[in-house]
């Protein structure tokens, strides 16, 4: 992938809402599903930006999470 769609991906995790990120994930999915993408690098770039996705999705839910219940995690 090129330096400047890696850019505006990154943009994306960092200003998309969870709608907008679950909704790019849905379709990088569907994009490797529908051109049988196997193997290779393109699908190692797409399998990158998926995890990238899923990690901020995480995270913005455990935000969430120590937000309503303070203490939460604490042991």
């Amino acid at each position: 992938m090129d330096k400047h769609l890696w850019m505006s991906l990154l943009r994306l995790v960092d200003e998309g809402s969870a709608e907008e990120l679950q909704a790019k994930k849905d379709e990088l999915l569907q994009a490797l599903e529908r051109h049988r993408i196997g193997r290779g690098s393109v699908r190692g770039d797409v399998m990158r930006v998926i995890r990238l996705i899923d990690e901020e999705l995480l995270a913005r839910r455990l935000q969430t999470l120590t937000r309503l219940r303070p203490g939460f995690f604490l042991l």
